[in-house]
């Protein structure tokens, strides 16, 4: 079992509904076929709709749920929620969405996680840092043996996936229907936590909670 800490829009909020339409079975996208589509959006519809604040990990042994959620909460009640205004952007070859500006608040928030989980968080084996290690530089492989994952703390970027790695082609034709629906969105209320659950490998992410950031002051 693995657990992930994400940003997921609130129900029904601008961006949710962008993600659900996105996300569903009956999109169609002219010029792509359905069994390629489906292969495309595949990844993103096991993770689910989300920005990684937190990347998916193994509790250690004798850590439950109630440790979890007792340490995102505590964290919560000393963050205050934030705006990000999205853009349509690639990261590392993937179409998403990116913040028109990284800035302090969503980058201190990942951080802030990070630390806090880091002592129910369970070490990657050293098949797994084998796994994970291919592409990445030295100071990303530092990172990834240290917390697990590489992409935290200068490294960490904002984003939600929107698809695989896609063709010219392909990629044309998803950011026609995008850009428009992603022009329209108004900034992104960063305002919860969202718990997430992988029950088993490979099995898709399941919303166990969101636990809403309180507090006053700025992050």
């Amino acid at each position: 079992m693995r657990y992930a800490i994400y940003y997921c829009p609130g129900i029904n909020t601008a961006l949710e509904r962008l993600g659900r339409e996105w996300l569903s079975e009956a999109l169609s996208l002219p010029g792509i076929c359905s069994e390629r589509r489906q292969a495309l959006l595949a990844d993103a519809r096991r993770y689910g709709w989300h920005a990684t604040i937190h990347a998916p990990f193994a509790p250690i042994s004798g850590a439950s749920y109630g440790d979890v959620r007792s340490a995102v909460t505590a964290l919560a009640e000393n963050v205050a929620p934030f705006e990000l205004t999205l853009r349509l952007d690639r990261l590392a070859g993937f179409l998403s969405l990116r913040p028109l500006v990284d800035g302090i608040p969503e980058r201190a928030l990942a951080a802030a996680c990070l630390h806090t989980l880091q002592p129910i968080r369970a070490s990657l084996s050293d098949e797994g840092l084998r796994q994970r290690s291919a592409g990445l530089d030295k100071d990303e492989l530092a990172l990834l043996q240290k917390h697990g994952y590489p992409y935290v703390l200068d490294r960490y970027r904002f984003h939600l996936t929107l698809a695989a790695p896609a063709g010219e082609l392909e990629e044309l034709a998803m950011r026609k229907w995008l850009q428009p629906r992603v022009a329209a969105l108004p900034p992104a209320r960063i305002d919860a936590l969202a718990i997430c659950r992988e029950a088993d490998p490979g099995s898709p992410f399941e919303l166990l909670e969101r636990v809403a950031l309180r507090s006053e002051r700025a992050p």
